[in-house]
């Protein structure tokens, strides 16, 4: 299969073939795109390439950063404890992921002759508290954070980090930058929190839904594939399919985690990421500007169809106190529910194939999130809330020093990270058949960063979703009128921070 190769020979090339060094300290294109007029280049684009997972098509993708040499500065990066292996990687270690790693910050270090390094890499909350206290305090204390979004998010307002549109060589026109920085998290010309390729887990936490292929055989249920390419993968279908499957397996007369259900989920994020999925978002770009569309017409309809479909059938369950899972995590029901094969649908995230179903014996796909119905267009998904996004602090000393690392680090994730762990990882190791690949392809191009949710600082609406399912309230209209005030009054103070925004 070609596009495996070619994640293989990526890999290969990264890790056995000199990089060439910077030689010399001619500054390179110091044009930046700004938010309405973005850069045009003559390098070959995305579009232009033919096979754009080969590695050919990758490496003609031109950075345009030219030569600097930062003579061995140690560029410091914030980030959390469960992503610091995606950011630094000592050694090769002969795993497919950290040699990837190892392989991209190599060639950065060796091209522009600086040291990437993890200052902080802590859980969420110490990270952004390192971050907020050493701006507050005017200390130049790192360079750039790669950290849990909503936490991120959450501090961004109080005035700790710098607009991208105004870090030099920084090109969100380029495949290594989500569209979304343009097209969602662009306000009135600022983009404070960007995703781009150096932050894997905005591509690894992307919400799926997790099909056991046995278990569905068994149940004489339909090629799965052909009903989503058919646009036909709705969530009245999964219900139709799932809401009949039920077997006490313990035979102790109870409904317990050790039963075998047609569809389980979780309470939390999984549950949040129907908004997205049912194409309800809570902010939407109408030309120049974001508008608040949360409360539309469907959202009661959402919340009456979710708490009917997780109360109503024997065969489909969420555990809304869960907490067996491997690590006593509230987000691990529906996970480990699938990897014992007791559930045959469940949602979660791409990751898990690797994590936690690699070695399953039951074969698996993978699936997008059903739709509202058969009319909406696409499919459409988010990243959980724990994924990274990258900010620069106001304290920063080197602006050009950081744009030239930031870019390349993407660049070189786009070229050597992402296919080794999209392509080798997930497709080759984990993902179970040809057909999965197309789907998690789907999966990946459907993803939405959505203002309302990277800014919701758990002030705004975005989680009210999980929070109704949770209570078993289906009321949407009588909950919304009690929280409309403070999610206005919430959103109205992240948007005057952007339509006031000062450098």
């Amino acid at each position: 299969m070609k596009i495996k190769n070619a994640a293989l020979l990526i890999l290969a090339a990264a890790m056995m073939t000199p990089v060439l060094a910077s030689c010399g300290e001619t500054a390179g294109n110091t044009d930046t795109p700004d938010a309405k007029n973005p850069v045009q280049t003559d390098a070959v684009t995305e579009a232009e390439t033919e096979e754009l997972d080969s590695l050919a098509a990758r490496k003609l993708i031109s950075d345009n950063l030219g030569e600097f040499d930062f003579g061995g500065y140690e560029y410091r990066i914030v980030t959390t404890d469960d992503k610091s292996d995606t950011i630094v990687c000592e050694a090769t270690t002969g795993d497919v992921i950290d040699d990837a790693v190892y392989a991209r910050n190599l060639a950065v270090e060796e091209r522009f002759n600086t040291k990437i390094t993890c200052v902080v890499d802590k859980p969420y909350t110490e990270a952004i508290g390192f971050m907020t206290k050493s701006v507050s305090a005017g200390e130049d204390a790192f360079d750039i954070t790669s950290a849990h979004v909503v936490g991120l998010g959450q501090v961004v307002p109080s005035g700790y980090f710098l607009n991208w549109y105004n870090i030099p060589h920084i090109d969100f026109t380029q495949p290594w930058w989500s569209e979304s920085n343009i097209n969602d998290l662009t306000y009135n010309g600022v983009c404070i929190a960007a995703v781009g390729d150096m932050a894997v887990s905005a591509m690894s936490a992307a919400y799926c839904v997790f099909y056991n292929k046995v278990l569905g055989a068994n149940y004489d249920m339909p090629n799965m594939y052909e009903v989503v390419n058919q646009g036909k993968f709705t969530l009245d279908y999964l219900v139709e399919l799932s809401k009949d499957i039920y077997v006490d397996m313990n035979q102790n007369g109870a409904v317990d985690n050790d039963d075998l259900f047609g569809y389980t989920s979780d309470c939390n994020s999984n549950m949040n990421t129907y908004l997205w999925a049912f194409n309800n978002p809570v902010f939407t770009k109408v030309g120049d500007k974001l508008e608040y569309v949360y409360k539309t017409d469907k959202m009661p309809d959402i919340v009456e169809k979710l708490a009917n479909t997780f109360t109503m059938y024997e065969g489909i369950r969420t555990d809304t106190k869960y907490t067996g899972g491997s690590n006593g995590s509230a987000h691990g029901y529906s996970r480990d529910m699938f990897q014992k094969g007791l559930s045959v649908f469940a949602n979660g995230y791409i990751s898990m194939s690797l994590t936690h179903f690699r070695d399953m014996t039951d074969d698996f796909g993978i699936l997008p999130y059903p739709k509202w119905d058969e009319a909406q267009e696409s499919y459409y998904t988010m990243a959980d809330g724990h994924h990274e996004a990258l900010a620069v602090p106001k304290t920063a000393s080197d602006l050009e020093r950081i744009g030239v690392i930031t870019e390349a680090l993407c660049a070189e994730s786009y070229k050597i990270l992402m296919p080794a762990y999209y392509d080798v990882a997930l497709k080759v190791k984990s993902a179970r058949d040809e057909e999965s690949i197309a789907m998690l392809d789907m999966i990946v191009n459907s993803r939405v960063f959505d203002f309302g949710y990277v800014y919701d600082g758990w002030g705004g609406a975005s989680f009210f979703l999980q929070t109704l399912i949770q209570s078993k309230n289906a009321n949407f209209e009588s909950f919304y009128a009690k929280k409309e005030k403070s999610v206005l009054k919430y959103y109205t103070k992240v948007t005057d921070y952007f339509e006031n925004y000062e450098d």
